[in-house]
């Protein structure tokens, strides 16, 4: 059975399933930003003589927080922040608004979308939070006496504030669902991806994901990296092991090298299945000297750490290397292919050697 949280599985490029919630998220917060940037500023431009000095300060106000959190969100790292911070505007927006009525009194007819809105951008855990705050509020300032210039009814206050229940309770089911959802999806998806990128036998990365998913990894950070070494090894004389001892003894060595070569390994490194027999060792922050030494620690652990067999007898599993460097983001296919040239050099010498240069 495959285990979980690999160290390797942090490799794998997922950004394509774990990105559709985030781009929905993001275009609702587009979306409101741009509404409230245009209403707020042509609300202000066009009544600018006719609203009160306290509404015109509020929709200022708001305006100021909502290009604050536009700031936030597309020319900084702290995206949650701008989230916060427009949802926060808009709630103290509509606090001003609950306490002078607005134009005509119609506040409250405006304000009650809020929960919808915080929803969409927030999330049901967030979004839960704004709208508590915004129901606590609303409350507050509508049965306190004396909070609010503006003048509502009792049946208009009880049905402003029974709608917006309905709003938060429908907005919180739909979302909350909807996000469990996505996340089963997201979590199947991921799952079939990390199975794609594994070799069912050993549990470690297969061909698929070097090629894939961590040399563009390595790509992407190389300044952080590189250099780094690779690492080609396979089995000495595998074909013999298989005749001699059949297929299921064959497969138990191939395990057993794994585990013997895991041990030699730093949690940064990625130890890969390329072929049958045949593997290759990723080692990040190395240079050929150091990975050289490692191939070589790797190759007398082997030897001296045989398989012992069902009937007790122990079979020594001998493995032949080739070590190059990668220097470049560029020199991938090239380092690969040196790996590949030196350990068929090792077999050419006589096998079971390590061959660096």
């Amino acid at each position: 059975m495959q285990k979980k949280h690999e160290k390797w599985h942090r490799y794998i490029n997922t950004d394509n399933v774990q990105n559709v919630e985030q781009v929905r998220q993001n275009t609702s917060l587009l979306a409101m930003i741009s509404l409230a940037i245009v209403v707020l500023s042509g609300l202000l431009i066009a009544n600018y003589d006719k609203y009160s000095p306290f509404l015109s300060s509020s929709l200022a106000g708001t305006l100021i927080l909502v290009l604050i959190s536009a700031f936030l969100f597309y020319l900084t790292s702290f995206k949650q922040l701008g989230r916060i911070v427009l949802c926060t505007g808009v709630l103290i927006f509509n606090a001003c608004l609950i306490y002078s009525g607005g134009t005509e009194n119609t506040a409250l007819y405006w304000v009650m979308y809020y929960p919808l809105i915080v929803y969409s951008i927030m999330g049901p855990k967030w979004g839960s939070y704004f709208s508590g705050a915004f129901v606590v509020m609303s409350f507050y300032m509508l049965y306190t006496d004396g909070i609010v210039i503006a003048s509502y009814g009792d049946a208009e206050k009880s049905r402003f504030l029974l709608s917006a229940l309905v709003i938060i309770i429908f907005s919180f089911i739909n979302e909350y669902y909807r996000y469990q959802s996505h996340s089963k999806i997201e979590t199947v998806s991921i799952k079939h991806k990390q199975d794609a990128n594994t070799d069912a036998l050993t549990d470690i990365p297969n061909r698929r994901f070097l090629e894939a998913s961590y040399f563009p990894y390595l790509k992407t950070n190389a300044g952080l990296l590189l250099p780094a070494s690779l690492i080609m090894t396979d089995i000495d004389h595998f074909k013999v092991i298989n005749d001699t001892y059949g297929h299921d003894v064959g497969d138990k060595a191939i395990v057993h090298a794994v585990n013997v070569i895991k041990k030699a390994l730093r949690n940064t490194d990625v130890l890969c299945r390329v072929g049958g027999e045949e593997f290759l060792i990723c080692i990040p922050q190395m240079g050929i000297d150091k990975a050289t030494k490692i191939a070589e620690k790797i190759r007398v652990s082997l030897q001296e750490t045989p398989l012992i067999l069902e009937d007790g007898k122990p079979l020594t599993i001998r493995s032949s290397f080739g070590v190059s460097e990668i220097t470049s983001s560029d020199d991938f296919s090239t380092a690969i292919k040196s790996a590949d040239d030196r350990l068929y050099k090792a077999k050419e010498q006589g096998r079971n050697r390590v061959v660096a240069f």
